[in-house]
């Protein structure tokens, strides 16, 4: 636990941590509207181009674009930001709360919520030329609506009920040139039970990213406020989010480049711990050819928790990509990871951790997907450190140029560590000795997901979509099986 003077110091600086991230995003901003008042890097003064925009979602996976050799045009530089790994360099981590079986990398920032969702779960992707504003500024609008009918939703830990949800979102979306984009998304969403609180959440994503000669600078800025029910919490959970992220990307020669990025990550959750968590990832990659490539990286990264022990932590991993042809495409990174724990102390964990994709066109409609993770992170209760490994798989197959139907599943195991402190000897000499790691809760989580989408017309879509999702653990009252029947309607611009 805190001392007074040291809780007085944490909240001074987490303070100051909280005005410096508001000030980051100020200025920000203010670099975006001289840009738009400027000119285009790369000359393109006073036009937008389409076909170039950036994806308004950090949640759909990056595809596999090559890293070019020679100094970036505009258009190649936009590419440059996915290495050869089809990933983006030294990305945020996801924000907002993951739906449940969703193929996305294990333990986001923001937890797994309960809800399953429709299929696709990730945005739009926005291309081509929107409605023209001012200059180079051209906006996508959108709107959606999300019907969900589900039991065994937990209001609290041990109390499940059968709710119905509707969601409303607007959304739009501003591109500043080639180089900028604002997504900007508030989220009204409505329970028929009283045991859930009605909210409004809000989702906002500053992107952009400049070339010069052959390096590839770029930064995101996303701030995220949601309510969902969480697995982890076994609650309906206030928080707020926000993810910082600057990176660079520098060609060296034709077959090596070197990634640099530097992440700040805030989680700040109601009636639980928040987290400051701040690190750095930088990899140095080979491609020997146009199907393989292989890297090696190193993370160092630092866990400030608002109650409990503070986490440094190292991982050194590899990574390799093969792209034999159109049809396969397989990436896979793994390492080892070290976590120390401070005051309280305890053993440094040592855990393996990866991440790895495979997807493969079994016929031209048909397309398989398999991914798996595996990361160790900060729980929401104080002292306490999860293993989150996952494995999903998903086939999409296109029935008509209008409809296509979609099945996933997955299987999630996330045991839950504490520091047990014990007795302390009569007298010793030197820091106080470690206390020992003690797996206090072990949750296993299986999902399944159907779902159906019809294009309605080339802005409007239609899905409906089933879900089943069941997690045991170790502590009874985290415990549920829930069942989801819903539709989504969407339109984009």
């Amino acid at each position: 636990m805190f001392t007074p003077k040291r809780n007085q110091l944490f909240r001074h600086c987490s303070g100051r941590a909280w005005d410096w991230q508001r000030r980051l995003s100020a200025v920000f901003v203010f670099v975006l509207l001289v840009s738009a008042a400027g000119q285009d890097v790369g000359g393109n003064a006073g036009t937008n181009q389409p076909g170039t925009q950036i994806v308004p979602t950090n949640t759909l996976p990056a595809q596999p674009l090559q890293t070019p050799a020679t100094p970036p045009s505009d258009i190649e530089a936009l590419e440059s930001l996915t290495n050869q790994f089809g990933q983006l360099v030294n990305p945020p981590p996801q924000l907002g709360p993951a739906a449940v079986g969703a193929p996305a990398a294990a333990a986001p920032l923001m937890g797994r919520s309960v809800f399953g969702g429709p299929p696709g779960g990730g945005g739009p992707v926005v291309t081509g030329a929107g409605i023209p504003l001012w200059g180079p500024i051209d906006m996508h609008p959108r709107l959606s609506y999300t019907f969900t009918d589900g039991n065994g939703i937990q209001s609290e830990p041990g109390e499940q009920a059968v709710t119905v949800v509707n969601t409303v979102t607007p959304g739009v979306l501003l591109n500043v040139g080639q180089h900028w984009s604002i997504d900007y998304s508030p989220s009204f969403t409505f329970y028929s039970n009283p045991e859930f609180k009605n909210a409004v959440d809000e989702t906002v994503f500053l992107r952009g990213f400049w070339a010069y000669e052959d390096w590839t600078l770029s930064l995101s800025q996303g701030y995220v406020s949601s309510s969902d029910p969480l697995v982890e919490t076994g609650t309906q959970t206030t928080q707020e989010g926000y993810a910082t992220a600057i990176s660079a990307s520098h060609q060296m020669n034709d077959n090596l480049s070197l990634d640099l990025g530097v992440n700040q990550n805030f989680r700040l959750a109601q009636e639980f711990t928040d987290l400051y968590e701040w690190t750095t990832s930088d990899w140095l990659d080979y491609k020997a050819n146009k199907m393989f490539g292989m890297g090696l990286g190193v993370t160092l990264g630092y866990d400030d928790e608002s109650v409990g022990s503070d986490m440094p932590f190292e991982s050194l991993q590899g990574r390799i990509s093969f792209n034999p042809g159109p049809k396969l495409s397989i990436s896979l990174s793994g390492g080892i990871s070290d976590r120390q724990f401070i005051n309280p102390s305890s053993p440094p964990l040592l855990s393996p951790v990866y991440s790895g994709t495979l997807t493969y066109q079994l016929f031209k409609p048909t397309l398989l997907s398999v991914t798996a993770s595996r990361s160790v992170n900060p729980s929401y209760f104080s002292d306490q450190v999860e293993v989150d490994t996952s494995y999903a798989a998903s086939l999409s197959q296109q029935i008509s140029k209008k409809m296509s139907f979609s099945l996933s599943g997955s299987y999630n195991t996330t045991p839950s560590s504490t520091i047990q402190p014990g007795p302390l000897p009569q007298f010793f000499i030197g820091p106080p000795p470690n206390s020992t790691l003690t797996v206090v809760r072990n949750d296993t989580t299986t999902s399944f997901q159907a779902g159906l989408s019809y294009t309605i017309s080339s802005h409007a879509s239609l899905s409906v979509f089933y879900s089943l999702s069941d997690n045991s653990s170790g502590q009874a009252e985290f415990a549920y099986s829930s069942r989801q029947i819903g539709f989504s309607l969407s339109y984009q611009y």
